[in-house]
């Protein structure tokens, strides 16, 4: 019993507990994960510590009975997986009184008071049709924000993750039985691969597979007639120059970025739309400045290697490049970036709409009209 990234593993405990690669194999006696819930915990047999012996995390991409209201995103170009607590909308239940973010509190403590031996390790999955699941890797989680998102219309405080995919493709699930049927701390990580290992002595190797990072068409993009589609649908009827000003302004009110950026004429603008510069705060005291494409394509309109290529002939020494479409890249167009070493980021459809979401500028398939109505055309 081993989990592979990338790989699918059946999701049918109520049909055949037989041939379930999911709850079943997590199953050992005295415990496992159950069979419900965004954020499972294995407990351990003996009671060895009052904090999850591991996490399973799954994030639901495919229409489910329980509204899932956040999007959580699985970035391998960063190593990173960025997963919203289970926080929901409730007049009576605050973002502490939901079991599964009891849990990553519990666990987050642990990192904070740097007992590295005893944090849970997580292992994240994505429920992306019935019956199916698919591993994303085992993760180690980093970082634990309190913040806000949008419950169909209605601001909620919730934890948001940041979990440091570790630099292995595979987990035995032997590992994880050992580990919950331990009774002595000292052999707690005997048994745990060597990536664990190093993270519990400080030195966290984060996943390093060029080849995770190509995605496909149904990565870059949000499902055909869902209400994130239907955002995309609303830029793709702006005038180029309105959608130029869009992304100039998203760009803009991004948190906890400093930077200046700046829209170009529409005519001789040289070959790029916007430019600018981040800088990295004291002690770093770091400029990095760009240039920047915006590109407002239809779904079924691929960015090409040709397309980015002429923003990377743009570019001078030191300078980093943006790409942002309302559509997707192809996968040369992205293996070309990747394998060349290219100073670009290349934001798809589907990045858009995250960013929408996170700044709060979209509700139920809708843009904030007002906020889209203050963005000028004019320079």
């Amino acid at each position: 019993m081993i989990y592979k990234i990338g790989q699918v593993y059946k999701d049918i405990l109520s049909v055949s507990r037989d041939k379930d690669q999911f709850v079943s194999w997590f199953s050992t006696k005295g415990s496992g994960i159950g069979n419900s819930g965004g954020i499972r915990a294995a407990r351990y047999v003996n009671g060895l510590l009052s904090v999850p012996c591991y996490l399973v995390l799954i994030t639901r991409n495919t229409s489910h009975h329980r509204y899932n209201p956040w999007e959580d995103i699985v970035d391998y170009s960063s190593g990173l997986i960025y997963y919203w607590g289970d926080a929901k909308f409730s007049n009576d239940k605050s973002y502490s009184d939901y079991r599964g973010n009891r849990y990553l509190l519990k666990s987050f403590e642990k990192v904070l008071e740097n007992r590295l031996s005893v944090v849970p390790p997580i292992l994240h999955f994505s429920k992306f049709k019935p019956g199916a699941v698919r591993f994303n890797g085992l993760c180690a989680l980093t970082k634990l924000d309190l913040t806000w998102f949008e419950d169909r219309g209605n601001p909620v405080k919730n934890f948001k993750c940041e979990l440091t995919i570790l630099d292995t493709d595979k987990v035995g699930v032997d590992w994880l039985h050992d580990r919950a049927k331990c009774t002595d701390l000292r052999k707690l990580n005997k048994k745990a691969p060597k990536v664990w290992k190093e993270y519990i002595a400080g030195n966290t190797k984060i996943l390093d597979v060029w080849s995770k990072s190509i995605l496909t068409k149904e990565d870059q993009l949000p499902p055909e007639n869902s209400k994130d589609s239907k955002l995309l649908d609303g830029l793709t009827g702006i005038s180029p120059i309105h959608f130029e000003a869009i992304v100039v302004e998203l760009l803009r009110n991004l948190p906890q970025i400093n930077h200046k950026i700046f829209r170009t004429q529409p005519t001789a603008d040289g070959g790029f739309d916007f430019y600018g510069q981040f800088s990295l705060p004291y002690p770093i005291s770091y400029t990095i400045k760009f240039l920047g494409e915006a590109k407002k394509y239809g779904r079924n309109t691929a960015v090409q290697p040709r397309h980015v290529s002429r923003l990377v002939a743009r570019l001078d020494r030191g300078q980093f490049g943006i790409f942002i479409t309302t559509s997707y890249y192809t996968r040369q167009t992205q293996k070309e970036v990747l394998k060349d070493g290219y100073p670009v980021k290349l934001f798809s459809g589907k990045d858009i709409v995250n960013i929408l979401k996170e700044l709060r500028l979209a509700n139920n398939g809708e843009i904030n009209q007002k906020w889209l109505a203050s963005i000028s055309e004019d320079f």
